[in-house]
């Protein structure tokens, strides 16, 4: 075994520990990331979604009433977002 991968090694790769992919932080941020998705997916396939979505030639997407939807697809989003980078974190 070479002696950066030997055990108890204080190497620079020491510093460069990944989670192991069963871990049960792995597994947690997976599973709300897996739930977060769904969410996501189901506002999205919604019509109260597509209308405030939709453009058309007088902005009706931008209008007050679409205003909480349009904040629930952006909150949405992010936490999906932030979970794949929590993700990403423990990879490196």
């Amino acid at each position: 075994m070479p002696h950066s991968l030997a055990k108890g090694s204080s190497g620079p790769t020491d510093s460069m520990k990944t989670i192991d992919p069963e871990s049960p932080m792995r597994e947690s941020l997976n599973a709300e990331l897996a739930k977060a998705t769904a969410e996501l997916k189901a506002h999205m396939a919604t019509w109260e979604y597509a209308f405030a979505m939709a453009g058309g030639c007088h902005g009706g997407r931008d209008h007050p009433v679409h205003w909480a939807t349009h904040a629930r697809t952006e909150g949405l989003t992010a936490r999906c977002r932030e979970l794949r980078a929590r993700l990403a974190e423990h990879e490196l």
